[in-house]
């Protein structure tokens, strides 16, 4: 039986740890192969060695999505070795929970540039390589706070910003067959939030009454990076267990 990526060639950008390492896992086991772009490099080394051993097809290469520089030897190396890219996942994204008053110009400015600067990057440095080749998919991983306004000045605008982004770019590359979706995760248990002492408050806020898991968005993104998903695009699909709807909350007081 046929993998779902079959042949394809991913590059995978804060691909070596969190969502971005199970996405990794995820799309080598189903046959893409995978060059793993992060500032981490003894994470990123360790988990491409780790799906190399499992008989995955993947390569760790030090990409800071801050510089330019970065993606154009990225894309030289995709170029040279394996001829094009199908797909690109933006994962790169810093959490700053600050609100406006307490936001400081200099927190602000790299949150926006890490989170939102580096999907533009991403965008303007694959394009070229994928109209050649007739086409591909963009995975841009965003945030509920892009749908919700949570009271994080930087971080959910940043988040705004790549939902704005990405629609914009699913309209300018839809004629070249370019397919441009932001994923949008709600409460994601994983090392980044796992010791905080909102956790627990948070998960019982969840409808479903659970957190996410980073293999339930890689899942998400593997269908956006698959040939199922070839008329999809300009899409935020929310993977949250319903934290982000409003009737829910308006439910709470029902009949009361």
């Amino acid at each position: 039986m046929k993998r779902r990526l079959e042949e394809k060639i991913v590059l995978n950008v804060g691909g070596a740890r969190g969502i971005g390492a199970a996405e990794s896992r995820l799309f080598a086991s189903e046959g893409a192969s995978v060059l793993i772009g992060d500032i981490l490099d003894e994470r990123g080394e360790t988990l491409a060695k780790e799906i190399r051993e499992q008989g995955g097809d993947a390569t760790y290469i030090h990409l800071d999505a801050r510089r330019e520089e970065d993606w154009a030897k990225a894309i030289a190396q995709l170029e040279s070795v394996k001829g094009r890219i199908d797909v690109l996942i933006n994962n790169v994204g810093i959490n700053d929970r600050n609100k406006i008053m307490t936001t400081s110009l200099a927190d602000w400015n790299n949150t926006i540039e890490t989170n939102a600067t580096t999907m533009f990057l991403g965008i303007r440095a694959v394009v070229p390589l994928m109209r050649k080749n007739g086409g591909g998919s963009i995975i841009n991983i965003g945030s509920t706070s892009s749908v919700t306004g949570t009271p994080f000045a930087a971080y959910s605008s940043s988040k705004w910003a790549m939902r704005g982004l990405g629609k914009i770019a699913a309209r300018e590359f839809a004629a070249d067959r370019i397919r441009v979706n932001t994923v949008c995760p709600g409460f994601i248990l994983n090392e980044f939030n796992e010791t905080q002492p909102y956790v627990e408050a948070l998960r019982q806020s969840v409808p479903m009454g659970r957190s996410g898991s980073s293999e339930e968005v890689a899942h998400l993104s593997l269908y956006l990076a698959s040939d199922e998903a070839a008329y999809v695009t300009g899409q935020d699909i929310v993977i949250d267990g319903a934290l982000s709807m409003p009737s829910y909350v308006l439910s709470q007081f029902a009949g009361k």
